[in-house]
């Protein structure tokens, strides 16, 4: 994916601290809030901050995962595949993620 290549290549420009967890969020879309709902507690279940709520398309219904990881390409990588595939398996739409810049201290 050249878009995610360029993006987390941006991050590491951007960053006091590379080798530092960042804070990547993650956007789902499901069709209901029951839907979405489920699937915040499954990512809660996986280590996830889950934020649930209606999508500003008032339509659809956001499911907002965040996660401190390395903005490394192979975890950066395997976080999207394992949520194209959530959202796959419950109808939804994975649509991207995007990364707070870590400062030199870690989160606690």
């Amino acid at each position: 994916m050249m878009e995610e290549e360029l993006a987390l290549q941006e991050v590491l420009r951007a960053t006091a601290s590379p080798d530092a967890p960042h804070c990547f969020q993650h956007y789902l879309y499901f069709t209901s809030s029951d839907v979405g709902d489920t699937v915040a507690a499954q990512l809660r279940e996986r280590g996830f901050t889950v934020e649930s709520r209606p999508g500003a398309d008032g339509v659809h219904w956001l499911v907002l995962a965040s996660h401190f990881i390395r903005p490394e390409r192979q975890a950066v990588e395997a976080a999207r595949m394992s949520l194209e595939q959530l959202a796959r398996e419950h109808a939804g739409e994975y649509d991207g993620w995007e990364a707070s810049l870590a400062t030199t201290s870690t989160p606690t």
